[in-house]
């Protein structure tokens, strides 16, 4: 018995000081940098590092630590960092808790405030609320993805005034199978600069690559998007194989837009312009997408754009000018080294989207058609594409569904075009604009009538602790 209680006297003499983890839970409460600091650097897998209500100014969390690791406030909602604070989770298994980022900015020259530098992680219950610095040209992110599989939920993004996406998905290979889900994204301004989205997903696909199975498999859903004005791209996919399902977008200039890549599923969301200023539905560009399922009402703009695709080569990928004054877009990342503005959308599929009293067009097919010609070639026509039980109504009347008509004088007389194909779409109190190739077989048009309410499916979004 006397060894065996020497031998407890001198484990227990041989602890560090400072803030250490029991035993029996494996759980610390730090209170300041220093000791936080201290206790990621002699945490082990399984523990969980709990971070003191009040303020914490100028805090940079690096949390590399062996995984599965907690990091969590005391009290959600209660511990505050400001000044120059930000957090990366730079191991994989990482998990945080409840943090509050306000009235702050990222140190100088960061990246963003929360960067996923590794996989498997996870941010929820999290708010950034307006961090941000004093120039609105000061660029970083609020929270960027460089690993894979990780996650951002039930978080709040409000009040962003400055350059660069709230969310980011990084260019590289590494970034994909990423998701935000249940969180709330809130009071963007417009500044009047470019750039400035919600969310912005690079991968592969960006560059016009010519791969059909890689691409970043970010996915997007049950999100809550109010007075969001940054960018006319709310949310801007630029890779392949992406999933946009049961968000809901309120009063916020911009759309939800297929920018860049192919293979992209965009569902069951719900975008209520409530005529507010430049509110858009979806713009689609590329091929092999699948849109269905989608509710856009009271968008000051268009329900659905189509876009043209942009004419860039010969039959050697040499950049094919039809006119002198085409000014092609250099890539040398791009498979034949030259990127169009706008990729054609072809193969594929919108299905049993409805839209109701939007002020613009609710589907037009070749939007965009020889815009800015002739620097650029926007001509070529959206073909092969299916629209299948579409809904409009138009409870004032006007254009419901518009196919771009081609211009067929030289140098535009060499392209011909298939049709897209309709069946069982209804139009309630519109019209009809459409041009050959395409015809108005499979659509039906009726007297209006009222329009069904949207479905609320977003759920709970934002922190557990929320109030406004």
């Amino acid at each position: 018995m006397k060894r065996l209680a020497a031998l407890v006297a001198a484990a227990v003499l041989a602890l560090p000081a400072g803030p250490a983890f029991a035993a029996a839970d494996r759980e610390v409460l730090v209170s300041n940098p220093a000791e936080l600091a201290q206790a990621i650097g002699s945490a082990a897998a399984g523990d969980t590092i709990v971070m003191a209500d009040g303020t914490w100014q100028d805090t940079v969390i690096a949390l590399t630590a062996p995984g599965p690791l907690t990091l969590r406030a005391q009290t959600p909602g209660k511990v505050l960092l400001t000044g120059k604070s930000a957090l990366s989770l730079n191991s994989p298994n990482l998990t945080v808790n409840g943090l509050t980022f306000t009235g702050g900015q990222a140190p100088d020259g960061a990246l963003s405030v929360i960067t996923f530098n590794s996989d498997y992680g996870r941010v929820t219950d999290t708010a950034v609320v307006d961090f941000n610095p004093a120039e609105a040209q000061t660029a970083y992110y609020w929270v960027f993805f460089k690993g894979g599989h990780n996650r951002l939920d039930h978080a709040l993004l409000k009040g962003k005034n400055h350059q660069e996406p709230l969310v980011g998905n990084d260019r590289g290979a590494a970034a994909t199978y990423n998701a935000v889900d249940h969180t709330r994204f809130a009071d963007v301004p417009n500044v009047g600069r470019n750039g400035m989205e919600a969310l912005r997903i690079w991968g592969y696909g960006q560059w016009g690559d010519l791969g059909t199975e890689e691409g970043a498999y970010f996915t997007i859903e049950h999100n809550l998007f109010e007075h969001v004005d940054g960018d006319d791209e709310i949310i801007s996919l630029k890779s392949n194989h992406n999933t946009v399902r049961f968000n809901t977008i309120k009063a916020s200039s911009g759309g939800l837009v297929l920018r860049y890549g192919n293979y992209n599923t965009v569902e069951n969301n719900v975008i209520l312009g409530e005529r507010y200023p430049a509110s858009e539905g979806i713009r689609v560009s590329g091929d092999h997408h699948t849109v269905r399922g989608n509710y856009v009402a009271g968008v000051s703009g268009y329900g659905l754009k189509v876009t043209s695709g942009e004419h860039m080569f010969d039959a050697d990928h040499r950049p094919d000018y039809l006119t002198p004054d085409f000014a092609p877009q250099p890539n040398p990342l791009s498979p034949y080294g030259y990127l169009f503005h706008y990729g054609q959308v072809t193969d594929s599929t919108f299905t049993g989207n409805v839209f109701v009293d939007n002020a613009k067009s609710d589907m037009h097919l070749g939007w965009f058609y020889k815009n800015h010609w002739p620097g650029y070639q926007m001509v070529l026509l959206p073909e092969r594409n299916t629209f299948n039980g579409n809904l409009t109504y138009r409870p004032k009347g006007g254009v419901s569904v518009v196919t771009s008509a081609q211009e067929t004088a030289p140098p535009l007389d060499k392209f011909t075009f298939q049709p897209n194909t309709f069946h069982g779409d209804v139009v309630y109190g519109g019209t009809l604009d459409i041009h050959a190739p395409n015809s108005a077989k499979g659509i039906v048009v009726l007297p209006a009538r009222k329009a069904p309410p949207p479905a609320d499916q977003t759920g709970q979004t934002g922190p557990s602790w929320q109030t406004g």
